[in-house]
């Protein structure tokens, strides 16, 4: 699981920092993805759509859509090993891509729990997030310059969020000019004094029914199967993935080895 974490940001960030708005989709969809394998403990990926646009803050389209080009960008690490079928999701193997196993055992770990977009960063966006991250796994304090580079945005895009999120009180600035997370700063509590929590709901919700009505068509046309609640409402299915982090600072559902 680390070796895959390290090849994302070592490799497929880059090559995705390329695609533009599309290439931060996809950075963050690989996000979800990671998050889910550790915390399902698994490297097959069943669930819907709907579940990665609930982590992304995306339209369940827009997610069908990067998660094909996912698989034909990611060297072999997504690959669609069954096709969705009535309430069953496309299913996809992760794995560490043959041609940067070598270079994922040289890097070293860092440690820290990966996420997709936390729900604070529905309301500051996608690359205020990435510049969070930068400073959050930053071994030392990062300056401007230096989380620019290693969020892979632009140095004008990385000083308007670290404003952004220093007028919020999530990060802070130490004499030395360097940006250091303000751990004092509750994440969830924030969310939902912006109106994230609300946004997460209305999706969730909306998601819900259109659920419902597809699950009405598939009873409409096969009588013999009769829908029970777990069909509707079972979130350890394929309905509702709750990230780490989208509702919670706890870290209760990671299992994470020690880093180097």
């Amino acid at each position: 699981m680390n070796d895959l974490e390290n090849v994302l940001y070592a490799v497929l960030d880059a090559r995705f920092q390329k695609y533009g708005r599309e290439g931060i989709g996809l950075r963050f969809l690989l996000r979800a993805v990671l998050a889910y394998m550790r915390t399902m403990e698994t490297n097959t990926l069943d669930v819907g759509c709907r579940t990665f646009a609930l982590a992304l803050g995306q339209h369940h389209s827009t997610v069908a859509r990067l998660l094909r080009r996912l698989a034909q960008l990611s060297d072999g690490m997504v690959t669609k090993i069954a096709d969705g079928r009535h309430r069953n999701a496309d299913v996809y193997l992760i794995e560490l891509p043959e041609q940067h196993r070598e270079l994922a055992r040289d890097l070293c770990w860092r440690q820290g729990k990966i996420h997709a977009i936390r729900a604070v960063f529905r309301v500051l966006g996608p690359t205020a997030a990435l510049a969070y991250e930068a400073i959050e796994r930053g071994r030392v304090s990062p300056t401007v310059k230096e989380i620019a580079q290693h969020a892979r945005i632009g140095a004008s895009t990385a000083e308007r969020a670290l404003a952004e999120m220093s007028a919020l009180g999530m990060i802070h600035r130490d004499q030395d000019k360097r940006w250091q997370i303000t751990h004092t700063a509750n994440l969830t509590q924030l969310a939902q004094r912006l109106g994230a929590d609300q946004d997460v709901a209305a999706q969730l919700t909306v998601h819900r029914e259109q659920r419902r009505r597809w699950h009405d068509w598939l009873d409409r046309h096969s009588p013999s199967h009769q829908l029970t609640e777990a069909d509707l409402y079972d979130p350890e299915t394929d309905e509702y993935w709750p990230p780490p982090g989208l509702y919670t600072d706890s870290a209760a559902l990671w299992t994470i080895p020690t880093a180097c």
